[in-house]
């Protein structure tokens, strides 16, 4: 079996929902573990020298435009790449996703199709409208909306935080396998690479 790959991401990020898109694939050609790991970006910035957007020189923000306008054509995914509700408080929609994975259930659809309600649908993640059509249309419990903002779920996005700063991980979307880490949704043919066929 391949190792597993730890996927630490943000749904405020476009570059996440991109790379979640394409994840789906890597597990299936693969037979690859994937933990979905959501991180506090502010804290790993902090730790690791980032910046958040609206600190970035306008000739950084006018090229990460750009370069959205360019993946987006490229994978054929339609995009907002500057939707009305961005920055938004993804801490519900992030609580569904953990909600999700602490109820054993695959979270990967789920970051998904919150990634595409956000960043293609130009839709509000902090409206539990939004939140709940996701899991109906991934075919989730909407009771899991219930348990979105479970006070343990802070103490995982810490952990997760810190795991991530503890495997070198410095922005997102980035995939660490083994020791290795792959910074961006442009560098998962080398998470595949890494990975091998699946095939022992």
């Amino acid at each position: 079996m391949p190792q597993p790959i730890d996927y630490y991401f943000v749904l405020n990020s476009p570059w996440s929902y991109l790379a979640a898109r394409q994840l789906g694939g890597i597990v299936e050609r693969t037979g690859a573990e994937l933990r979905l790991k959501p991180v506090q970006l502010p804290t790993l910035f902090a730790a690791t020298g980032g910046q958040l957007l609206r600190d970035r020189s306008p000739a950084r923000q006018a090229y990460r435009l750009q370069e959205l306008a360019r993946w987006s054509q490229w994978l054929g995914v339609p995009m907002h790449v500057q939707p009305t509700h961005f920055p938004v408080d993804e801490s519900l929609a992030v609580g569904t996703v953990l909600a999700a994975i602490d109820a054993g259930f695959n979270a990967l659809p789920l970051t998904v199709a919150l990634g595409k309600a956000l960043w293609t649908d130009n839709r509000n993640l902090a409206d539990e409208a939004v939140v709940r059509g996701a899991l109906v249309a991934t075919l989730l419990p909407a009771g899991l909306l219930d348990k979105a903002r479970a006070p343990s779920h802070a103490d995982t996005l810490a952990t997760n935080t810190e795991e991530a700063v503890r495997a070198k991980v410095f922005g997102v979307p980035s995939c660490v396998v083994g020791d290795e880490v792959f910074w961006g949704q442009d560098r998962l043919d080398f998470v595949e690479r890494a990975l091998g066929s699946g095939e022992d």
